[in-house]
């Protein structure tokens, strides 16, 4: 028999057993009656047979209720009878039988089915470093539309007309090459400081106020004796009005390949400093070698009936099983923006390790088409000092076709439809990737995996170094970067002008990623 025989085959018997459990208790009491998988049975009475259908070969925990009598006999496919609200395993999709028996009453039957994927590894948390500097802006809230600063220091770059019109949130000084906001705030003005790469030890608010700031990159400098941090400085900001863009590609994909970083005793630096050297490290999206995956997915947001979503919900789901629960890996998504004022261009790469699916048969569908509640978690990619420490909940909800070895049936998508998006998500995910593999080699010529690593315990670091020194029990006195780097090469970078920033060429975005490499 040829293949497409074979298959040909195999949906007519289907169907003919299909028609079987769907009869009706009319025929006897020998009649096996079908009920709807994640559904409800109403109006039954009496002693009698049930089944339900599992689409998917993967696994689940497979829960049958009556409002009276018992649940007995449950059968899976492979004849073996089952514990009721327990795991059904692997490679077992297909019909399970049960009974209800005892009942003294009209009574319902209640079906759930709920698959978990879990990797081996939770993806840790970590923080995106965004590529745009500090800055005096125009404040968002009692704003008086007037560029009230008028004067810059050192390098910033005035980029209003002082008492000029200026709207909500726009800003007025922009750090200059050296990555430093170094002019004193105007009253009726505000500043906003987000920790990046290229920070110093200190900030000073709006109000004067001094605060401690993490500053990896300066850190690095003065354990190795470079100049990582005026480089990053003088090559990576970003320039306009977003604080999105930054390095959310490499801490994710570090958050998936390596272990929660721990700094060796006598580095200086911090978990989230140590997170920091390699997002940057990880951040070049040419080095990232990529397997399996699901890419180019339009926005949407999905909505109900046809979108251009749909089409791509069925390659997602076959993602989620065969990476997360077949093989336990964390894979890497570009989630998108986050509600409720995020925006459809917006990148935000993360690790997922663990999602929960709910089945539900769909009315007028055969068995093989279910509906999916699906609550995906990934990790936090805002997450600095202890805050924002919990995963980033995402639902999807979509009907997708399967085939008869329970696997997700991709030739069918005009069966498809990919529903909405919820909690933690404005929109469908940009791409949802398998990593095979990584060099870990960043933009920055200075940040080099052997000098991160042997900052880090828990992936090879010993506390020595590849050159001479030795990290000492005590941490390094660490200079700000005015006393450090007086006499250090400057790096020049991006041309500015008076009234606006005039970069050599587009910024660097942080989650900007292509393919390269491997294939479904």
């Amino acid at each position: 028999m040829s293949n497409g025989n074979r298959v040909s085959g195999l949906m007519i018997c289907f169907t003919i057993v299909s028609t079987a459990f769907a009869t009706s208790r009319a025929a006897g009491d020998d009649a096996i009656t079908r009920v709807p998988l994640g559904g409800t049975l109403t109006a039954r009475s009496g002693d009698h047979r049930y089944a339900v259908y599992v689409p998917t070969r993967f696994g689940g925990v497979l829960t049958i209720k009556t409002t009276d009598g018992e649940v007995a006999k449950l059968t899976g496919p492979d004849g073996k009878v089952r514990m009721n609200g327990e795991e059904v395993g692997d490679n077992q999709q297909g019909w399970y039988t049960f009974q209800v028996s005892g009942a003294k009453k009209s009574y319902s039957i209640d079906t759930t089915f709920v698959q978990i994927g879990r990797s081996v590894r939770a993806p840790w948390n970590f923080y995106y470093w965004p590529t745009k500097s500090d800055s005096i802006h125009e404040p968002w809230a009692g704003w008086n539309g007037r560029v009230d600063t008028i004067q810059v220091m050192g390098d910033d770059v005035m980029v209003r007309t002082p008492g000029g019109p200026v709207g909500p949130g726009q800003d007025i000084v922009l750090a200059g090459p050296n990555g430093l906001l170094e002019t004193p705030v105007g009253r009726g003005d505000d500043s906003t400081w987000f920790p990046n790469l290229s920070d110093d030890l200190t900030f000073r608010g709006a109000d004067g106020t001094i605060y401690a700031t993490p500053a990896p990159l300066l850190k690095y400098d003065q354990i190795y004796n470079t100049s990582a941090r005026a480089w990053e400085a003088a090559n990576t900001q970003n320039t306009n009005i977003t604080r999105w863009p930054g390095h959310c590609l490499g801490g994710a994909v570090a958050s998936i390949m390596l272990n929660e970083p721990i700094p060796a005793p006598g580095s200086g630096m911090t978990r989230d400093e140590l997170k920091a050297l390699w997002a940057e490290l990880g951040e070049n999206h040419l080095n990232h070698r990529i397997g399996d995956y699901a890419n180019e997915i339009p926005p949407g947001p999905p909505a109900p009936g046809y979108d251009m979503t749909d089409s791509h919900a069925p390659r997602v789901h076959a993602m989620f099983e065969k990476h997360i629960r077949g093989q336990k890996q964390n894979i890497l998504g570009n989630l998108r923006a986050f509600p409720p004022r995020g925006t459809p261009d917006e990148v935000w790469n993360q690790g997922i390790g663990r999602y929960t699916a709910k089945y539900h048969a769909v009315p007028g569908k055969s068995e093989l088409v279910a509906r999916l509640e699906v609550e995906l978690a990934a990790n936090s990619g805002s997450c600095i000092n202890g805050q924002d420490d919990k995963p980033r909940l995402v639902e999807y909800e979509y009907i997708i076709p399967y085939n008869l070895k329970g696997e997700v049936d991709e030739t069918r998508s005009i069966d498809a439809d990919w529903i909405r998006v919820g909690g933690e998500a404005m929109y469908a995910p940009l791409n949802i990737l398998e990593v095979l593999q990584t060099t870990w080699a960043g933009h920055n010529p200075m940040v080099t995996e052997a000098n991160v690593r042997a900052l880090d315990l828990a992936n090879g670091g010993s506390g020595t170094g590849p050159g001479r020194w030795r990290l000492a029990s005590a941490p390094p006195n660490f200079r700000p970067v005015a006393e450090y780097e007086a006499g250090r090469p400057y790096f020049g970078g991006r041309r500015v002008g008076m009234f606006g920033a005039d970069p050599e060429g587009p910024p660097r975005r942080g989650g900007l990623f292509r393919l390269f490499g491997g294939g479904r």
